[in-house]
């Protein structure tokens, strides 16, 4: 390609991005989401390869996207593309992927510490029928099915790490439902190895951890359930605490993809790296340091009731200070799986510089819960395992959409979802909790330092328009240092009133009426940040003014 034809390219480019009308913030949003509950027929299952995802994730993935120029340009001119499902109040409405909870209405503490759960989980009182299980693996265990003809997939703590991954497991799943997200039925159970029995049709599946072809599969006999037994009790006790994960109701069709759409369900029209809510679990998997974000932790289930398909997050026992079978490290977090960023920095320095992260405590003060420490964290450097284009997608608008659900949670509420993992030592759960709340509030502070933090706009009666700055109203900023810039001006252009005040609220004056419509703007002023307006679109009918959408510039 001819030097030419790149500036070409290149100025046609950055002429999309500049506004040349002057006028483009003049007229409210006009999105239309498109619903994703219609009955399809059911898609086929979705196998993946861990090792397969790995490769493209940590070289195809970058390669792919140092050559996506518009990308590139976009980001470097600070217009990035930004995410395509939201309302006009750029919020993100209900779907098959996400369903607002906390975030909009604050749920009560049963209901956190509930979370999605339906019942008080399998029935111990009665045997339970082995159906499967797995010999190798993360985590060896096996799936059951109680008296009440439900099932449950069963893992155990290392007996060297007990109540850790099963207590992660737990209290990230009701934190993950809370935000929004569809998680499954998680429960701490406690295991009577005599109530245990083989089903008649049981297999016993030796495992590779890539999903590659199974070692080997075979009809299940006493030796293996004595064998995986002995490794998740070798101290023989006479009841077992296991994490019980209810089956999800549907027919399992494989992972979704973090790359792309599902091109054999219909309803799935928006790519994944531009799903809002998938930009924005960056900000929460950040909060629970939920960095085991790979393929395989996500499941698609099609609902044989409505006939469509319902997006899960599952498995979390590798989030908060648990890494499945041993407590985390310093740098879970801190770099991808393989960095190649850091590899290179290694390479020129032959190796002598260190990272933070090498150079960090690794102290572990209670087994239960595994390493806690917030001293590395920084909520937008932040690192998952496995890249995902969604999250290096997110703008200031995504996450601030996530920080306002992290920020969401009240330190009672995270007491709640503490409490369900059942901790025996209160002193390790009085640790957890403090690390989710300073970590809550490292989030809170760091991003609504980027943007205008106004929000849930409102019309009393009929008239007197006024939002909430979260940012003061979660104790990240100073009310009496914060003051407010501004503004009402009509469609065409014309300013009709422009003023500061120490509060964030506009009464409507009835001479504005005439105009039909008026945009009203709204910018903090404070010492360490103010962000850019937000436009508030209002229109006036016989009877009242309505608010028909909000329009964020940040």
């Amino acid at each position: 390609m001819s030097p030419l034809l790149n500036s070409s390219i290149l100025f046609l480019t950055l002429l999309s991005l500049t506004d040349c009308s002057g006028g483009r913030h003049l007229m409210p949003p006009a999105n239309s989401i498109h619903g994703d509950t219609l009955a399809i027929d059911q898609p086929l299952e979705r196998e993946s390869s861990l090792l397969k995802e790995a490769f493209n994730k940590t070289f195809d993935h970058g390669l792919r996207k140092a050559l996506d120029a518009p990308r590139l340009v976009r980001h470097a001119t600070g217009q990035p593309y930004e995410a395509l499902n939201v309302d006009n109040f750029d919020e993100v409405p209900n779907s098959t992927w996400f369903t607002n909870r906390n975030g909009t209405t604050a749920m009560s503490l049963a209901e956190i510490q509930r979370g999605p759960n339906l019942t008080y989980g399998p029935d111990t009182t009665s045997v339970w029928t082995v159906v499967s299980a797995k010999m190798a693996g993360v985590t060896p265990g096996f799936t059951i099915e109680d008296a009440r003809g439900q099932r449950y997939i069963v893992k155990f703590d290392p007996p060297d790490f007990s109540e850790l991954p099963s207590g992660a497991e737990v209290v990230s799943a009701r934190l993950m439902y809370a935000a929004g997200y569809n998680t499954p039925e998680n429960y701490i159970a406690y295991l009577d190895p005599k109530r245990l029995r083989i089903g008649s049709e049981a297999m016993v599946t030796v495992e590779t951890y890539d999903k590659r072809p199974a070692k080997e599969q075979r009809p299940m006999d006493r030796s293996d359930l004595a064998a995986i037994l002995a490794t998740g009790n070798p101290k023989g006790l006479p009841l077992i605490r296991v994490a019980a994960s209810k089956f999800l109701d549907g027919i399992p069709i494989g992972p979704w993809p973090y790359a792309g759409v599902r091109k054999d369900d219909p309803n799935d029209v928006y790519p994944h790296p531009h799903r809002r809510e998938l930009r924005g679990l960056y900000v929460v998997a950040a909060w629970l340091n939920h960095a085991d974000m790979k393929e395989e932790n996500t499941l698609d289930v099609y609902e044989t009731e409505g006939k469509y398909v319902r997006h899960y997050l599952i498995d979390f026992g590798a989030s908060l200070g648990s890494n499945s079978r041993s407590p985390s490290v310093p740098r879970r977090g801190q770099a991808n799986g393989y960095d190649f960023k850091q590899s290179m920095v290694r390479l020129v320095t032959l190796g002598l510089y260190s990272y933070p992260w090498e150079r960090a405590s690794q102290e572990v003060l209670f087994p239960s819960v595994g390493y806690l420490n917030n001293d590395l964290f920084n909520p937008q450097s932040w690192k998952p395992i496995y890249p995902a284009l969604a999250f290096e997608n997110i703008t200031k608008r995504d996450a601030f959409w996530g920080a306002k659900i992290v920020t969401s949670f009240s330190d009672a509420q995270i007491e709640a979802a503490v409490a369900a993992g059942a901790y025996s030592n209160p002193d390790a759960a009085e640790s957890l909790v403090a690390f989710l709340k300073e970590r809550r509030d490292m989030t809170g502070r760091h991003w609504f330092s980027k943007v205008n933090t106004l929000d849930q706009f409102r019309l009393e009666n009929g008239i007197e328009l006024s939002a909430k700055d979260l940012a003061v109203a979660r104790g990240y900023s100073d009310a009496s240092r914060t003051s407010y810039d501004l503004s009402v001006q009509a469609p065409g252009g014309e300013m009709l009133r422009r003023w500061s005040s120490a509060d964030p609220s506009v009464r409507l004056d009835g001479e504005w009426e005439a105009h039909g419509r008026v945009i009203v703007s709204m910018r903090p002023r404070r010492q360490d940040s103010s962000g850019q307006p937000v436009l508030i679109y209002l229109s006036r009918t016989k009877q009242a003014w309505h608010v028909d959408g909000i329009r964020r510039t940040d």
